[in-house]
């Protein structure tokens, strides 16, 4: 692919951690697409002078990560059908004439990680999602949209899990107690945990999976560390696993292809670049 010089970036607060520009640049190197992917600091009352700057200097679009996701919207002068019903935005093109359109690969990127891991994964068997937030959401909506029986969500906070049964569930979802949690594990084919406990820095999510089926797959979307407590303890127990880092590079390789119009992949040398770092 060739042309003018392309630029892309990641907006957030704070952004230093983002790994993106390690992908996307990988990428751009690899189709030869000339230009740049950065990281770029933007506080909640800059949002709106960031995107005119974007605009005013070329750029393709942008990726949004939080606290942005929500507060994005209304700045925005399109939203793709999926991302509102998500409620969040992490993608946004913008067109030749400067309109902007957001998109959310959250739950594609969620979806496409677990299949490359377990192409064989339970699809017959509910799923258990721990957390209720945006990630949580968009684990729903992509795992429903590959027709599981229905999915079980826990949560502390059991009014933020009931908010996403109403909103997405189309009568496929049930919310179970938090107190509760380790009563869902033996029905369930995947087990996800979206929250940032077992993340570095976080106190470990508290699960006891010696109940789980012999096939369940226990997947979490943390990937600081890359093998997290949970998925140490699914392990041990013979469970298969799945990390988050897959869904950061999926997710992220459907905005490439919003943006830019090409496939791309989760390639040997990249996942030697990326795993690199947890070393």
């Amino acid at each position: 692919m060739t042309g003018s010089f392309k630029k892309v970036a990641v907006i957030g607060w704070p952004i230093s951690h983002s790994l993106s520009p390690t992908i996307h640049n990988h990428w751009m190197k690899q189709k030869g697409i000339e230009g740049v992917y950065e990281k770029v600091a933007v506080g909640p009352d800059a949002i709106e002078t960031a995107i005119s700057r974007f605009k005013k200097e070329g750029y393709s679009g942008f990726n949004v990560t939080v606290p942005h996701k929500e507060a994005i919207m209304p700045f925005l002068d399109k939203i793709a059908p999926l991302a509102r019903q998500m409620g969040a935005v992490n993608t946004v093109k913008i067109g030749g004439d400067g309109t902007t359109t957001g998109f959310n690969t959250d739950g594609i990127g969620l979806v496409t990680n677990l299949k490359k891991n377990v192409p064989d994964w339970p699809k017959d068997k509910p799923v258990l999602i721990l957390g209720a937030g945006g990630a949580a959401r968009a684990a729903a909506l992509g795992l429903l949209t590959e027709d599981v029986p229905f999915v079980m969500i826990t949560n502390r906070t059991r009014a933020k899990a009931e908010a996403i049964t109403n909103d997405v569930g189309r009568g496929r979802m049930t919310v179970v107690d938090w107190d509760h949690r380790m009563d869902a594990v033996a029905a369930a084919g995947v087990i996800v945990n979206t929250t940032v406990l077992g993340m570095k820095g976080q106190p470990a999510l508290e699960m006891d999976l010696t109940s789980a089926a012999k096939d369940t797959v226990v997947y979490d979307i943390v990937y600081q560390p890359l093998m997290t407590p949970l998925l140490k303890d699914a392990e041990k127990l013979g469970l298969r696993t799945v990390t988050g880092l897959g869904m950061l590079v999926y997710q992220a390789a459907a905005s490439f292809k919003i943006w830019f119009g090409e496939d791309v992949d989760y390639d040997d040398a990249l996942r030697q670049v990326l795993e690199a770092g947890f070393q």
